[in-house]
């Protein structure tokens, strides 16, 4: 759904004065920024999906409601004085010119990899210069898990907190798996919880290793399970019968044709590519 005219941004803060003010709309003159953060959180939720399904309208109006909550949110802070739409953008652009000195500046950096470890060289001075002088301050507690791990993973990696190569990791791997099976053996929830989450952790310092996002890499899963499940949901349906009610044998041999389904289609894909 594209829009109808030209427009700029102007034209959504005057939306959101009216919305706003005297005689505007109760719900978003009872917005803070605490309730629009959590809107916005949802609506990247959905762009992401918009994004990961290719589909180019939806996510033309996803990034829309997306840049709504953005400018909501400077609106009410700029609303009560504390900064405004210049500072914003004065401030990312100085951060952008400051972290690419390759760019900006004389320094030389030739790969992907080179420029990631000068940006956290950089992070780490600004931080250091400040009263957070932790190098792990100021990460969003906020963020889905499997990314914070990773966040935290890269940025001790960066400073050289890291093993010397992936056979190390994997030794990890195998002796967090252990402590699991031994968590739970003990049959103490507190223990296992923590040795699940140890083992999680190590397994996403491999997924650094392999530079594979352990958040995308899992939500990918879960989005094929979910297609295979409702492949095998509508096969039970054509036989009047569902997931409850068949037995598990029939079940797995109806996984199994999902999955064989699946895999045909993709070798078409490929073949056509």
């Amino acid at each position: 759904m594209k829009g109808d005219g030209v427009y700029a941004l102007d034209s959504l803060w005057e939306i959101l004065r009216r919305l706003r003010g005297e005689g505007g709309c109760p719900w978003d003159q009872k917005q803070t920024p605490l309730s629009m953060v959590r809107h916005l959180l949802g609506e990247s939720y959905e762009l992401a999906d918009a994004v990961e399904d290719t589909d180019a309208e939806a996510v033309c109006e996803e990034l829309g409601d997306v840049l709504f909550q953005l400018v909501f949110l400077l609106f009410l802070y700029e609303e009560k004085g504390l900064f405004t739409f210049s500072d914003v953008m004065g401030g990312i652009v100085t951060k952008l010119i400051r972290r690419h000195p390759h760019v900006f500046g004389n320094e030389k950096l030739d790969s992907a990899d080179a420029v990631t470890r000068r940006w956290e060289e950089i992070k780490a001075a600004e931080r250091y210069e400040s009263p957070k002088t932790s190098l792990l301050a100021g990460i969003p507690r906020n963020q889905p898990a499997l990314d914070l791990a990773m966040t935290v993973s890269r940025k001790v990696a960066a400073v050289g907190f890291d093993w010397a190569d992936e056979a190390g990791v994997w030794d990890k791997v195998s002796e967090e798996m252990e402590e699991f099976r031994e968590a739970l053996q003990s049959r103490k929830e507190a223990s296992s919880a923590m040795e699940f989450g140890d083992l999680l952790f190590s397994l996403v310092n491999v997924a650094r290793f392999r530079s594979i996002d352990p958040e995308g890499a899992l939500r990918m899963m879960v989005k094929k399970f979910v297609r295979r499940f409702q492949h095998m949901e509508a096969s039970l349906a054509l036989e009047g019968e569902t997931p409850e009610s068949a037995d598990q044998d029939k079940l797995e041999k109806l996984w199994q044709a999902a999955k064989n389904r699946e895999g045909k289609e993709e070798e078409k894909h490929d073949r056509h590519h």
